[in-house]
């Protein structure tokens, strides 16, 4: 492999690397040259932002030349795959699109209200500790799981709370998940969220594919189908636990031999998402920062490969999957 570094006409970096494809009948082919045009040009967008370009360019250079038939996408939902807000308002997460309904009753939206205000600025605060952060956070779940017996919700309104929230997509993840699905790239959607309504919400936007997992907190129903609380509370999926105990339920014969991964998330708990990845060669983190910028960007960067500030769209994962694709139809 030879790797080497030029400069185009409009001083943007562009970075070639060359390598032989495996001749093990034949030795007339030629080599395959690797372009890395579409990542390098949105990593010169001021949302960008990197901390170790050297090992960041060697992940996305593994993952290229691995190509779709080695890659996986790992990502989580709420404020990841969906939006944080649109022209300044914020937007419902999965958990919203059931709270924010309006023919549950006032009560219950009261309840709900109260216990985010005493729960969420402890999540979003990146000076707490993991260790003091978690059981607090089991604790808000718990209480809200409590709460679901309340709200009078039947599973037959999820489509029209859907249709009525102003829940969103990023800008192109519709576009990112098909062309993942066309090229039968695995993507595992692990979801500390409300499964039933981000099930709904794909579906909603049509990128609900035969090639997606969904691994999250799903509901409980009676038998007149109204909501009584959460299944499965022993293994209660919040953002600090998406572990490999947790993937084990997802991975199989489809993941085995996908060694390379992509994982898109919002908050530092969801780096733990690809823990379950056996043996790994690449895995490149990217982080969506949308709100306390300034407090938790370093903190980020030091976490995540790619921390992309205030971008409420899919440009980077879709340049990366732009050059991975490149490498297949240069093959050919």
């Amino acid at each position: 492999i030879h790797f080497y570094k030029r400069r185009s006409s409009q001083h943007q970096l562009h970075l070639i690397l060359w390598r032989k494809v495996n001749q093990s009948s034949s030795s007339s082919r030629p080599a395959i040259s690797i372009r890395m045009e579409a990542v390098l040009g949105i990593m010169q967008d001021k949302r960008v932002e990197v901390a170790n370009r050297e090992r960041v360019d060697s992940k996305i250079k593994k993952i290229i030349e691995g190509g779709p038939e080695r890659l996986q996408f790992i990502v989580d939902f709420d404020y990841t795959l969906s939006r944080a807000h649109k022209n300044g308002e914020p937007v419902d997460c999965s958990w919203g699109v059931f709270e924010n309904y309006p023919e549950v009753p006032g009560e219950y939206h009261e309840k709900v209200r109260m216990v985010k205000d005493k729960y969420y600025p402890v999540e979003i605060d990146v000076t707490i500790s993991l260790e003091k952060k978690i059981p607090i956070m089991i604790e808000w779940y718990k209480e809200a799981n409590k709460l679901l017996s309340e709200s009078g919700v039947n599973r037959s309104w999820f489509p029209k709370m859907v249709a009525q929230s102003n829940c969103e997509l990023r800008d192109d993840t519709i576009l990112l998940l098909n062309r993942l699905n066309q090229a039968n790239v695995p993507v595992l959607v692990l979801s500390a969220g409300l499964g039933d309504l981000i099930r709904e919400i794909m579906i909603h936007f049509g990128v609900l594919h035969d090639n997606t997992s969904l691994v999250s907190n799903f509901l409980d129903f009676n038998q007149e189908g109204k909501v009584i609380g959460l299944k499965e509370t022993e293994e209660l999926i919040h953002m600090y636990n998406k572990s490999e105990s947790i993937l084990k339920r997802s991975q199989g014969d489809t993941f085995a031999n996908r060694k390379n991964v992509v994982l898109l998330g919002d908050s530092l708990g969801d780096l733990k998402m690809a823990d379950g990845v056996k043996d790994p060669d690449a895995v490149l983190t990217v982080g969506f920062l949308n709100k306390k910028i300034e407090e938790s960007l370093e903190v980020y960067k030091e976490n995540f490969d790619i921390v992309l500030v205030d971008d409420q769209s899919m440009d980077f994962p879709n340049a990366l999957v732009s050059d991975v694709f490149k490498v297949t139809a240069a093959a050919l």
